[in-house]
């Protein structure tokens, strides 16, 4: 008796499944016996649709022998009945290319979709290096490999969370604004801005107050589906070192002299300076010295820079608590009138003395040891009760840059 063809589909599937290592799953191999019962039934229609055809064939031709006077010897034929009865096995080249090509289809679905889980299921199969091989020539699988992605990770692979500065580099106090690119809408933030300080604002403000270059990170958390993205990135930001603006001053003139301010610079990181005085006055000396014409309350700002580009600025008030008047007197009696002012007595600078009758000039002098006698334009002494006001102009040491005095002398009894 022949061997059912289903049989050795069986024992075909058998053989090709002997080399397969998956890890056991009761469900799993549930449906892998349906698949194989569908192929069975499939198969065996199809081997009773043949074998009715054959039988109708033999019919046929059996029917048409036997009314055929002169081929009466087939039907006397020993066995005839055996032939006529049999259901005849397919050939076995036909057998075997059935079984190959019903096995091939199968394994076809397998490497499609193995055992047709769900996507779930699928990230529980982990089916490495499949190597089938059999006399049947089974198609080979080299390599199975299942990795389920999330739909999150896809999108946010589109757009990449991104921290945008203001500045990468700036100077320690500088503020240093960040900004999310990329980020869900309403989410939430954690940033660490790397020196120790922290913030969950979307698009923080920051103050780096010591120097260095820090790492920047950031994690934010989607609130649609809770999933948290991060970036880091290293030495983002570069804080370079802040000059510090000081000085002091102190007074240099003699009691008779004219206010003079002595600055003395103490800043610290600077190699560059720009004083600003009053009158519009400006110096870029180190420590300059300033002489004051009037008294009150004189602003003095002290702006200073480094290589870095980084600067710093300090204001002070210098207080002048009189008019400089040259120490001149103020009254002279008529009997000893010589008017010079002491403090061109003793100054070394050059000046220019002028005293007026009204607005008639009758004296000027440009040396100290020459002063007025109380001479008039008419040849004439002043007299008691007379005013003759007077005019100072003292000069820088290359001549120009003029500073204006004046007063009133009063003659007395």
């Amino acid at each position: 008796m022949h061997n059912n063809p289903l049989d050795k589909f069986e024992q075909g599937i058998q053989e090709a499944y002997k080399n397969y290592e998956l890890p056991y799953s009761s469900s799993e191999w549930t449906q892998v016996s349906r698949k194989i019962l569908r192929k069975r039934l499939f198969t065996s229609l199809a081997l009773w649709g043949s074998a009715a055809a054959v039988v109708t064939v033999v019919g046929v031709s059996s029917y048409l022998i036997l009314s055929n006077p002169e081929e009466s010897s087939v039907v006397n034929t020993p066995n005839s009945a055996e032939v006529l009865n049999a259901v005849p096995s397919p050939l076995p080249s036909e057998n075997d290319s059935l079984q190959k090509n019903s096995l091939n289809d199968l394994l076809q679905d397998f490497s499609t979709n193995p055992l047709q889980l769900t996507s779930s299921e699928m990230a529980s199969v982990n089916a490495n290096s499949f190597n089938l091989s059999s006399s049947n020539q089974i198609s080979e699988v080299t390599e199975i490999s299942v990795t389920e992605v999330p739909s999150e990770v896809v999108e946010i692979s589109k757009t990449s969370l991104l921290i945008e500065p203001s500045v990468r580099n700036a100077c320690a106090g500088t503020e240093v604004n960040f900004n999310a690119k990329n980020s869900p809408k309403n989410g939430s933030y954690l940033w660490n801005f790397g020196d120790g300080s922290f913030s969950n604002q979307e698009n923080p403000v920051h103050i780096y107050k010591s120097t260095g270059t820090f790492d920047v990170s950031l994690s934010v958390t989607d609130p649609n589906n809770g999933q948290i993205s991060t970036i880091a990135m290293r030495d983002l930001i570069t804080i370079n070192p802040k000059p510090e603006a000081d000085f002091d001053w102190t007074y240099t003139n003699n009691p008779a002299g004219e206010p003079t301010a002595k600055f003395v610079n103490t800043s610290v990181n600077a190699n560059s300076f720009v004083w600003k005085f009053s009158d519009n006055k400006t110096s870029t000396e180190v420590s300059p010295s300033v002489i004051y014409n009037t008294k009150g309350k004189q602003a003095v700002i002290l702006e200073v820079h480094n290589s870095y580009g980084c600067k710093d600025e300090q204001i002070k008030i210098v207080q002048v608590n009189a008019d400089f008047n040259l120490n001149a007197e103020a009254s002279m009696s008529a009997q000893n009138i010589s008017f010079m002012p002491d403090a061109l007595k003793k100054g070394s600078n050059k000046f220019k003395l002028t005293v007026y009758d009204g607005e008639n000039i009758v004296f000027e002098s440009t040396a100290k040891n020459k002063a007025w006698k109380g001479e008039t334009k008419s040849g004439k002494k002043a007299v008691a009760g007379q005013q003759f006001p007077w005019i100072v102009l003292i000069y820088g040491e290359n001549g120009t840059d003029a500073r204006y005095y004046s007063g009133t002398l009063t003659i007395v009894p």
